[in-house]
């Protein structure tokens, strides 16, 4: 949980705002840090905060469990389709929904086409 608090102290701190997390529960705290990465605009950022997150990312990951095995969801020899969780697909590239600016939405948890589904 520290890991979390520490990702979304930078990132409000980075906008410089003070969040007061301490009460949080610890979803509450996964949907509040979503919501800073989904406003962040793309600029620099420490290596601190990337290993951080990785670190962070990683225990997710081991938490969801890793779909290996995609062919079942193949419709063509390249394109297959998965309703769900891509960060738990174990693939090479996916291809999804974003604007002009190839960025997505900026609607923190919004419900749009690029943070629902994609097609890899």
């Amino acid at each position: 949980m520290k890991t979390l608090d520490f990702l979304i102290t930078y990132l409000a701190e980075e906008r410089n705002e003070k969040i007061k997390i301490e009460n949080l529960s610890e979803e509450e705290k996964k949907r509040l840090f979503r919501s800073l990465c989904n406003i962040r605009e793309p600029k620099e950022i420490s290596q601190e905060f990337l290993n951080m997150q990785d670190m962070y990312l990683q225990e997710e990951i081991q938490e969801k469990g890793i779909v290996e095995d995609i062919e079942e969801f193949k419709i063509t020899d390249n394109i297959y389709l998965w309703k769900g969780d891509i960060t738990t697909l174990k693939i090479d590239a996916i291809v999804n929904a974003a604007n002009s600016q190839g960025l997505g939405c900026f609607i923190p948890c919004h419900k749009c086409i690029d943070n629902r589904y994609s097609l890899i």
